[in-house]
């Protein structure tokens, strides 16, 4: 059970690593950009968490959602401003 977690995780951060350059190569607000590399520091974290067995890591994962849920919500709201203004 452990490695399918592990795996899920590395093949999520992998994942992310794509969609962040592929925002890159779009020209995405930093924001963006900066919300999609704080979601791969997370899979990366959760992988190496899970492969080296810590068991403190239950603080990092607070630290890390406290960042990372602020920064969608930003990103969301201005991807959605962005919207409006360009159908204006």
């Amino acid at each position: 059970m452990r490695l399918l977690l592990i795996g899920l995780a590395v093949v999520s951060f992998v994942a992310q690593l794509v969609m962040l350059y592929g925002r890159y190569i779009q020209d995405k607000p930093r924001i963006v950009l900066v919300t999609d590399t704080g979601y791969a520091l997370f899979w990366a974290y959760l992988a190496a968490v899970g492969f080296f067995e810590l068991h403190f890591a239950t603080i990092g994962f607070a630290v890390l959602l406290a960042i990372l849920l602020p920064l969608t919500v930003v990103s969301f709201r201005r991807q959605r401003q962005d919207t409006r203004t360009q159908s204006a």
